[in-house]
């Protein structure tokens, strides 16, 4: 019973990280997710409003993306660098609605599904966080990312054994690809071992780059 006091403590003190951590940066995607090509002048002034979005100009950022959806309303990367703008303003109801709009468009939208998750975690609805996540790992099964946060998100809900399962999932998967969000995964582990301590513990070694488990 004396750890009790500790392992709560890191449970709750992880609830903060994990919304901070999953930055809405980490999301945006390079590729774009059209279907179609938008017209040329709805690309004029989507990138009039991205170029406004990374001087963190919000309002204008979503002025453009607007008139970009209204010249073009199938634009599913304006619907979701739009919703992303609207979260950044702290406007999560505004958010959810052009995510959801994307989402219509294109149901398979990995972008509009984790920026949904967000939301939803920014909303303290980690249920629903949690059922977007999984859609994604059900859409792209090797995309550690989507591993990755099912196992933040479970292990913030304390479903420790789930938690650990999906995680070294992202773990085997980001190790393929040297991605340089491993260490982030790595940490997870730590947290979920920590907390699962009548079963491992885990031990980070920064100079390997791994984990070591102590039974």
């Amino acid at each position: 019973m004396k750890n009790k006091g500790a392992i709560l403590l890191i449970i709750y003190s992880f609830k903060g990280l994990a919304v901070f951590s999953q930055s809405p940066q980490r999301m945006q995607e390079k590729i774009s997710s059209n279907i179609k090509e938008p017209s040329e002048t709805a690309v004029v002034l989507y990138n009039k409003a991205h170029d406004h979005f990374e001087k963190k100009e919000y309002t204008q950022a979503i002025h453009y993306y607007e008139m970009a959806i209204t010249v073009d309303s199938n634009y599913i990367d304006a619907y979701n660098n739009l919703g992303l703008t609207f979260y950044e303003t702290g406007s999560v109801d505004s958010a959810a609605y052009y995510l959801q709009k994307s989402l219509k468009i294109l149901p398979a939208g990995t972008t509009a599904l984790q920026n949904l998750a967000l939301v939803e975690e920014k909303r303290s609805d980690l249920p629903k966080a949690l059922a977007y996540y999984k859609q994604i790992v059900t859409i792209e099964p090797e995309n550690p990312e989507g591993y990755y946060n099912v196992g933040r998100v479970l292990t913030t809900m304390a479903k420790l054994d789930e938690a650990l399962v999906q995680t070294q999932k992202a773990e085997n998967l980001y190790a393929k690809s040297n991605s340089p969000y491993l260490s982030d995964c790595h940490y997870l582990l730590l947290v979920i071992y920590f907390n699962m301590n009548n079963k491992a513990m885990a031990n980070w070694s920064p100079k390997t780059s791994t984990i070591h488990i102590k039974n």
